[in-house]
């Protein structure tokens, strides 16, 4: 294969299915990045004895963040994560340099999180550098120890170096349409995309609808309680609101306290059950800033 003056030799059907296997984990990635507000990656391959992850590193540039995965057992991908400096994920995103375990046993970089059901024997790991930044790492474990070799490490260092500069580049977009607190859309991205989604409801003959929401004497807030406070209770009714609509709604911040939901698909009817929906999931429990309500 020959990406530019980047050239590797695929010796075995199994590192040929390594290809295959990151380059539809890289579509998922890049998909999600631009339509979602999510850091974060992971994957599988190499038959049954491997698994594969890319994990990427939040916005505060301290924690990678698994975004989407592929040959993990029951693992929650929000649940995937590593402080930097943590794990052998989180020592490959602080140093920049890559790593390869042939026995996790008995490595101190090596961490079991909370949950992890998928085993791990041997893995691989190595940076996601884009402009000589760490944004992220890609980690291939398998169940067996030794399952890995120089090669395979040359191999991922490939895939990482190819997909990472286009990670950033999604990222950075990203970052344009999002509002930098809430990590809810703005409403720059609302004027890009409404008239995208009125066209495709007329042409597909489908229902749209928009759910305005605003939170009620959110003013009385900041003046009692300060700026900081009001700001940890909007990014907190911001993750209720998402938890109350469907993953392909569009949560768009439109202006202080006051929220936009684009609902593709969704008649009258159904936009007064999920405006109900938010209302309870806002209502139902008092919001909690430094264990004060």
């Amino acid at each position: 294969m020959n990406f530019g003056r980047s050239h590797v030799i695929l010796k075995s059907p199994a590192e040929i299915q390594i290809m295959r296997k990151a380059g539809a984990i890289v579509a998922e990635v890049l998909l999600e990045l631009a339509e979602h507000t999510k850091p974060g990656v992971s994957t599988g391959y190499l038959n049954e004895i491997a698994e594969k992850e890319i994990k990427k590193l939040s916005e505060e540039r301290q924690q990678l963040l698994a975004k989407a995965g592929h040959g993990l057992r029951s693992e929650r991908m929000d649940r995937l994560a590593f402080r930097v400096g943590e794990g052998l994920a989180g020592w490959v995103a602080e140093r920049g340099a890559p790593a390869l375990i042939d026995d996790v046993v008995g490595d101190p970089r090596f961490k079991i999180l909370d949950g992890q059901r998928t085993p791990i024997r041997s893995m691989v790991c190595v940076p996601l550098l884009a402009r000589n930044v760490s944004i992220g790492v890609l980690t291939v474990t398998s169940t067996h120890p030794g399952a890995f070799t120089s090669h395979s490490l040359d191999l991922l260092r490939f895939v990482a170096t190819t997909i990472a500069l286009d990670v950033e580049n999604v990222r950075l977009r990203r970052v344009a349409v999002t509002d930098g607190l809430t990590g809810a859309f703005n409403r720059e991205f609302l004027q890009q995309r409404l008239p995208v989604e009125l066209e495709t409801a007329q042409q597909r003959q489908l229902p749209l609808s928009l759910a305005m929401v605003d939170v009620d004497h959110f003013k009385l807030v900041n003046d009692r309680f300060g700026h900081n406070t009001g700001d940890a209770v909007l990014a907190e009714v911001t993750r209720r609101l998402r938890a109350a609509i469907r993953a392909d709604d569009l949560l768009v911040r439109y202006g202080g306290e006051e929220f936009l939901v684009v609902l593709p698909r969704s008649d009258a009817a159904r936009a007064c059950e999920v405006g109900d929906r938010m209302r309870t999931k806002i209502a139902h429990e008092a919001v909690m800033v430094g264990g004060t309500a």
